[in-house]
Order: structure tokens, then C-alpha cells, then sequence
């Protein structure tokens, strides 16, 4: 009797302890979410729009979240290293990744990634952009007229873009192709990168954001030569044609927006919404957003997927004309 009942005692002392220590391991509620910082990945370059951005929200990062907000850049094969690894990220985590219409609707056309749109939740869209073509000055282009004749007289175009699978790159690449004019798509590890190697001489043309190149249009350091849209790009700085002005379709508004891991629950979703909309929304980051010259465009995540779905079809489309 004496050896069962210690025997006993022995097994609700063990019962006791596995209890214990699954008590240890159990999860945080979505209630608690986030007990820790919080972490922004950018896959483009440092100095680029959309790191400057990242860095402009992470200062509302502990008023949003009652947790600080960090950003970090991961560079590679224009986004697509930095995509890669964050499908290794379990749902529900405490990193996010900026991403667009280039990473999900271009890149699997034009290159081989490890990556799917449905690895992702979109949560919300931080901006909206126009892409313009750019010239350094000293080859004197400035218009759609301008670029033909540079072409004519044999001179060799050189197009500096964020990679080659982003959609900046694509919609160049489709455009001179139904213009027939020859060219060499080169890649940087950013927007910012690539306006610079025009600026210096380094290539003859640039794809990057109007608001990126704006400074430069205005000290004469780049031309600008076309936008990509489909209405005229006109404000203080700019007053340019479109390429839908000359008959082209060869344009997307490029989008940069926040995404979790898929399987995250949609209740840490809809607060990181919450969270990253009032930080949006907040004045003083307002302000630091409209000197960047960035346009704050909010979506919700459905409003982002049904956007870079319509946009599979126009990629598939440039694809075709690139090829």
C-alpha cells in the first residue's frame, strides 16, 4: 500500500511539472500581440523612397503599438532576397516586409523566385507612385521626340531600373520595345541607386519615382522625359506627357504596401491595420511625408490584393512585348 500511494504521489508530481511546463510554452493571446518590438523589412535600397519611409513610421512605431518599430533593409535581386527569406517567418511574428505590384505581379514573370503572393497577407498600402523616365542632361533628351532621334543617331540607350524583375523595369522595357528602339535594361539595388548612376553620367536614363527625382529636376541635374501613367504628370515641378499621350499602355502606378506572413490571424492582421493607419494618418508624419513629395494612399489589404491581381494581366502583357 505504502509503495502505491508514493507511486501515486510520484505520477501527480510528474502530471504536475508536464502541466507546468506546457503552461511555460503557451502562446501569446492575439489580445497581447505584440509583446515585443516590431520589425519593417525593406527589400530596396537605403536612401530610396520607400526606406525613407519605413524610417519616417518607425518614430510612431511605440505610440501605434505600445512596442518600438524598427526598420530594416534587406537588398537583393531587386526584393526578391529579401521576399525569399521572409517566407521562412511563422505566422503571427513580429516582422512585416513592404512589398508591391513589382514583387508579386512582375518578378515570378521575369525571373525565377522562391516565393508566391499567397505566402502573404497584405495588411495596408503606404503609398502610391508615379515612375518617370529620366535623362541625364548633358545627351539633351527631354521628350518622347527627343529619345527617338537620340536613338536614330545611333547612339547606344542605357536604362538604369530597381533589378530587372521590378515592374519599373518591365514598363521601360515594353515601351522603347513598341517604340523599336534597342536598349540594355541596367540594374541597381534601388530606384535611388539607379537615378544617381544617370545623374553621374554612368547611364544615359533612369526609371525612378517623380517624387524621388523631383530635387534633381529641379537644380537641372536629370531631365525628365515621360511618365508612366496614363494622365499627364503635372505639379510645381513637373509638367510632363504621359506615355498614354503617345498611344502607349505601357504603365503601372507602383504601390508600396505592407505584408504579413500567411496563416497570421486575422485578428493580429486587423490590429496591425489599425496600428500602421493611425501612424498614417498621424500630422507630423504627414509632414515628413510631404516633403519627401511622397502621396499617402491608403488601402486595406483587399483593396491591395484585388490591385496587384488586375495587375498579373498588364505584367503578363509587357512580358510578351519584351520578349
Amino acid at each position: 500500500m505504502k509503495i502505491l500511494k508514493k507511486s501515486f504521489a510520484f505520477i501527480l508530481v510528474l502530471a504536475m511539472g508536464v502541466l507546468m511546463v506546457g503552461c511555460g510554452k503557451k502562446e501569446v493571446s492575439t489580445k497581447d500581440w505584440p509583446t515585443d518590438s516590431l520589425t519593417i523589412i525593406c527589400p530596396w535600397a537605403v536612401g530610396g523612397l520607400a526606406d525613407q519611409v519605413n524610417r519616417a513610421m518607425s518614430e510612431y512605431g511605440k505610440e501605434a503599438f505600445g512596442q518600438p518599430l524598427l526598420a530594416d533593409n534587406i537588398l537583393g535581386s531587386g526584393g526578391a532576397v529579401a521576399l525569399t527569406q521572409y517566407i521562412e517567418e511563422k505566422p503571427n511574428g513580429n516582422k512585416l516586409i513592404f512589398g508591391g505590384e513589382g514583387s508579386f505581379a512582375i518578378a515570378p514573370l521575369t525571373s525565377e523566385v522562391a516565393y508566391k503572393f499567397d505566402d502573404f497577407i497584405p495588411v495596408i498600402n503606404i503609398y502610391s507612385s508615379t515612375f518617370v523616365l529620366s535623362a541625364n542632361p548633358n545627351i539633351n533628351v527631354n521628350s518622347i521626340e527627343t529619345l527617338e532621334e537620340y536613338f536614330k543617331q545611333g547612339n547606344t540607350i542605357k536604362v538604369g531600373t530597381n533589378g530587372t524583375a521590378s515592374s519599373e523595369a518591365l514598363q521601360c522595357a515594353a515601351l522603347l520595345n513598341e517604340m523599336g528602339i534597342t536598349y540594355t535594361i541596367i540594374p541597381y539595388e534601388g530606384a535611388n541607386e539607379a537615378l544617381t548612376a544617370a545623374i553621374s553620367g554612368e547611364v544615359d536614363f533612369a526609371v525612378t519615382h517623380a517624387s524621388l527625382a523631383k530635387e534633381f529636376v529641379k537644380s537641372g541635374d536629370i531631365n525628365p522625359v515621360v511618365a508612366f501613367d496614363e494622365k499627364k504628370l503635372v505639379d510645381e515641378v513637373y509638367n510632363l506627357d504621359c506615355v498614354a499621350d503617345y498611344g502607349y499602355d505601357t504603365w503601372m502606378t507602383n504601390i508600396c504596401a505592407v505584408f504579413m506572413r500567411a496563416g497570421t490571424e486575422q485578428a493580429i492582421v486587423d490590429k496591425t491595420y489599425d496600428a500602421l493607419k493611425s501612424i498614417l494618418e498621424n500630422e507630423n508624419f504627414l509632414d515628413s511625408a510631404d516633403n519627401m513629395g511622397v502621396t499617402i494612399d491608403i488601402m486595406s489589404g483587399e483593396e491591395v490584393q484585388k490591385y496587384i491581381e488586375s495587375c498579373v494581366g498588364k505584367a503578363k502583357k509587357y512580358a510578351e512585348l519584351v520578349e
